[in-house]
């Protein structure tokens, strides 16, 4: 949470912008995150590149990347 709020922009976009953004994408957008999440990423959001997160375990990632995704509107 210190980069990221749930609806509100911070250091890196609010986790329901992404949830919006990758809603699309279905379960394998869940792999997608949680690869993000342990390995960070740069170049999605603008110029602040997300750091990785090695501490993360596969499983603790899977569950925030579902978390995120179940953050979408529903529209």
């Amino acid at each position: 949470m210190g980069c990221h709020q749930v609806d509100r922009t911070r250091v890196g976009p609010p986790f329901v912008a992404i949830a919006d953004r990758y809603k699309a994408g279905g379960d394998e957008m869940v792999g997608y995150l949680a690869n993000s999440i342990r390995n960070g990423g740069r170049g999605r959001w603008g110029a602040v590149p997300m750091p990785a997160q090695p501490q993360v375990t596969e499983e603790e990632a899977t569950a925030m990347a579902s978390w995120i995704l179940s953050l979408a509107s529903q529209q």
